[in-house]
């Protein structure tokens, strides 16, 4: 990706996050919101962020082991983890490049290849991909009614793909698939890294029924749970809300991570506060949660974002 399309990928991102802030605010009376702060027992914000750090820890073990897959060398979690939150630090400046930046930085700090380390990264997204969808299918079972309500109301409704354009999109997708293959052929600098960005996405297959990777993928969720049902005990109107309601924001906020603005601003917003209306919430405390959860989360990340670019950076200075 070049400098100009960074830049055209930022300004739209940025655009969009701030025409979605703007429809999912506008009728809120921030003056309320600001009283409310003064209601909130911050002793769970702070144990929800503490917690936070750990996502980021067991991301990089996982990614540790994929990336060892076929290799005799060892990484470093400490290492990995620093990196990791590295990206997404990026990420709240230019969304969905952070992928790139970690493993850009891995590159450097461990001498892996880009190509190889940027595979696993595919596949540990296709496993999260994976992991939502039995997410989604649990909550299904699990609150039927108000998940199909979610659904119909705020994705069914706003998807428009019919019969042709799903055609076109999958011939679209077969023919760059052809012409990719013939243009790495002729390539054997494309071909070398294609292959390491194979070894790198197939890595996964080898790993799937390792133990210690299911293991920390289901620690990954349940930390992702804890980090929002946490957030419930801060203030009065969500005390009392429970498990159920905890799974809910995270399938409703994981959904709205996927959308391409940064840090999900907005989008992240109006889904976990839509779908607690299914939970005798209201809208504006709803949005208020969200707010204080989201908020809280940014707030972390820069923090710890910050003093592992400053290691990073000496890291990599000394191996120069």
């Amino acid at each position: 990706m070049n400098k100009k399309s960074v830049i055209i990928n930022s300004l739209l991102s940025l655009t969009f996050g701030g025409v979605l802030f703007y429809l999912v605010f506008k009728s809120i009376d921030f003056s309320d919101f600001y009283n409310r702060l003064t209601e909130l027992d911050f002793f769970w914000i702070y144990l929800s962020m503490f917690i936070s750090i750990f996502e980021h820890v067991i991301r990089g073990y996982r990614w540790n082991l994929m990336m060892e897959v076929g290799q005799s060398k060892k990484f470093s979690t400490f290492v990995t983890t620093n990196v990791i939150i590295i990206s997404y630090f990026f990420a709240l400046i230019i969304p969905r490049f952070n992928d790139v930046v970690r493993c850009y930085l891995i590159s450097k700090t461990d001498e892996i290849n880009f190509s190889k380390s940027l595979g696993s990264v595919v596949s540990e997204r296709f496993v999260d991909i994976i992991s939502l969808l039995i997410l989604i299918i649990f909550f299904l079972v699990l609150e039927f009614q108000t998940f199909i309500l979610f659904i119909k109301s705020y994705i069914i409704d706003y998807t428009t793909l019919d019969n042709k354009s799903i055609i076109i999109f999958i011939l679209f997708l077969i023919l760059s698939i052809i012409i990719s293959r013939l243009i790495i052929k002729k390539s054997k600098y494309l071909e070398n890294k294609f292959n390491e960005f194979k070894d790198g996405l197939v890595s996964v297959k080898f790993i799937y029924n390792d133990k210690r990777f299911l293991i920390s993928t289901l620690f990954l969720w349940v930390t992702y749970f804890l980090m929002g049902y946490l957030i419930f005990f801060s203030f009065s109107q969500t005390t009392d809300l429970g498990i159920n309601a905890g799974i809910a924001v995270l399938v409703a906020g994981s959904i709205g991570m996927v959308v391409p603005v940064n840090a999900g601003i907005g989008a992240y917003h109006f889904l976990v506060a839509s779908i607690l209306l299914g939970y005798n919430l209201d809208y504006e405390s709803g949005l208020f949660f969200a707010t204080v959860l989201h908020t809280s989360q940014i707030v972390c990340l820069l923090v710890v974002g910050t003093m592992s670019s400053i290691y990073i950076f000496f890291k990599i200075r000394s191996k120069s």
